[in-house]
């Protein structure tokens, strides 16, 4: 096992510059997911970690090794691919060994990595098999068992699960977490789905348009975006937006108006700080929103839509100025398309942005505060 850093990476194709310079540094056993949309470069940051893309610049250490210009294949590095890239002629057996085999690696201790490995995956009955003969489950954990039989420093996966129905998804997740946590190995996941991000992950690298938006714990990500852009990439549904002027008040307090509100929300920024008048991004996320008797909201609106989820409704709101928002309410609201509906915007529940689109500071609830703090301790240090 061994921590790895990046410095300053940079990879482009011809004119187009992928990565812009990506630093990170990734404890040792850490679990942590590269998270954005599509060609956002969190592929090709994995592919260059593993020696498939010739860098542009940077560096990339493994432990204490300099393993930049190293080929891939000495890079004590190991790849799950989303295709899983099994050798259709071979049995699992022959599948999971043949690398080791390559290498000139001793029949006895091939066949103790192979049985160990199909104790841990549960796959000792596949062994005979081919893969046109798995499903794709099974077929996915061959191709992770490939990669645990080389006992790397480092695992690198490519959205492994991306090719399984939802349902196999969420118990192939159960299984890499068991997975993780039983090698205790450091492993770096390429994802678009930010479910499975927030669920595996130590941290999670947030990448946007070849840059790092915020490296943090999956409760940072969601109580404490950075910026604009990782408050609306992270939770579902997204968070909604208004564009408002802010003022500063009393104490630590911003007082918000305009943007169709129709009274001020005062915000309180934690530490308390004195920022200048101007214009501001006010968030908050569906759930935290209220319906309420007219009067009592800060902002009103028509229902478009109401998807019945059972234990949840989201209710699709537009607002006179043409926006739209969507507020989560419980199940049996009696809420009703058409309907004119009040929402109130619970000040301790929303996120403030400046005009560059950074994250103002908010106070959070001692709860929130503790939930955070514990999920950080929980990281491998």
């Amino acid at each position: 096992m061994a921590p790895i850093r990046i410095d300053n990476l940079r990879k482009g194709f011809g004119s187009l510059e992928v990565l812009k310079g990506i630093d990170l540094d990734i404890a040792d056993g850490e679990f942590v997911c590269f998270l954005g949309p599509s060609g956002c470069g969190k592929s090709t940051l994995l592919r260059s970690i593993a020696g498939l893309e010739k860098l542009d610049g940077g560096v990339i250490r493994l432990g204490e090794r300099d393993i930049t210009h190293e080929p891939s294949a000495r890079r004590d590095i190991a790849m799950v691919f989303q295709n899983y890239a099994l050798y259709p002629h071979m049995n699992v057996r022959r599948n999971l060994s043949f690398g080791l085999a390559l290498n000139g690696m001793k029949r006895g201790e091939i066949d103790r990595r192979v049985e160990n490995v199909a104790d841990i995956l549960r796959i000792k009955e596949l062994l005979g098999r081919k893969p046109r003969q798995l499903s794709g489950g099974q077929r996915q954990r061959v191709a992770i068992g490939r990669a645990i039989v080389r006992e790397p420093k480092l695992f690198l996966l490519d959205e492994p699960l991306s090719n399984l129905d939802a349902g196999l998804r969420v118990t192939m997740r159960v299984e890499l977490a068991a997975l993780h946590a039983r090698l205790g190995t450091t492993m770096i996941y390429v994802t678009h789905d930010q479910v499975e991000a927030m669920t595996l992950s130590d941290r999670v690298v947030v990448l946007d348009k070849g840059k790092v938006s915020q490296f943090g714990t999956p409760l940072e990500l969601f109580y404490q975006p950075a910026n604009l852009f990782v408050a609306g990439f992270i939770g579902s549904p997204r968070m909604n937006f208004i564009e408002v002027a802010g003022a500063s008040g009393q104490g630590s307090g911003i007082t918000l108006s305009g943007g169709g509100l129709m009274r001020p929300v005062t915000f309180e920024t934690d530490p308390p700080t004195i920022r200048p008048n101007g214009k501001f991004t006010l968030g908050i996320r569906p759930d935290k929103m209220e319906i309420v008797s007219a009067g009592e909201g800060e902002i009103a609106g028509t229902v478009r839509l109401v998807e019945r989820l059972g234990t949840e409704s989201h209710v699709h709101i537009h607002l006179d100025d043409g926006r739209d928002m969507t507020a989560v309410v419980r199940g049996t609201h009696p809420v009703a398309n058409g309907e004119t509906v009040h929402l109130r915007l619970p000040p301790q529940h929303c996120y403030l942005f400046d005009a560059e689109g950074s994250a103002v500071r908010r106070r959070l609830d001692a709860e929130t505060q503790a939930l955070i703090h514990h999920e950080k301790g929980k990281r491998v240090a």
